[in-house]
């Protein structure tokens, strides 16, 4: 069952099923697009959208080519856990304590989120160059455990395949 405000959010925003996780919607995409080494295609120079993230769930271990600025706006807190270097780093975004309004995930940067509190949480995220489905890769359980051992843990808990 659904927050009350977490309701409220997705109505009032449009917010639809995303398939890493949680609720979105595209916000923005520039109208400038590059031809950029490494992309297969032209990208918008930045995108934008809103995500949220309710009770249990969670943002699997996925990985794009741009970097991708998230923005906390309304509710709890979240944990962005990211592998780099083979080193996880947890990062808290919110208001609270400790917490960091924003934070940004380097390009490839094999990444996942879950709630503090199970409450909701909502987000900006903008991606530059611009997000394209091309780019993104959702992780698999397995090739993750295999390459990153000492995180099974996590990796289990942020993945469904």
């Amino acid at each position: 069952m659904l927050n009350k405000e977490a309701t409220w959010w997705i109505k009032k925003l449009g917010l639809q099923r995303h398939p890493e996780g949680g609720y979105f919607k595209e916000t923005y995409q520039s109208d400038l697009t590059l031809d950029i080494a490494g992309y297969q295609g032209s990208r918008h120079i930045t995108t934008a959208i809103y995500y949220m993230l309710v009770g249990n769930e969670f943002s699997a271990f996925h990985r794009i080519k741009s970097d991708e600025t998230w923005n906390h706006y309304a509710g709890g807190s979240l944990t962005i856990y990211a592998i780099s270097d083979d080193k996880l780093s947890k990062v808290k975004i919110g208001k609270g304590k400790g917490e960091v309004p924003q934070f940004t995930i380097k390009a490839n940067t094999w990444f996942a989120a879950s709630l503090d509190d199970k409450s909701y949480c909502l987000l900006g995220c903008t991606v530059s160059p611009g997000f394209d489905y091309r780019d993104w890769e959702l992780g698999k359980r397995d090739k993750l455990v295999s390459m990153y051992p000492q995180h099974k843990k996590i990796i289990e808990r942020h993945t469904t395949v």
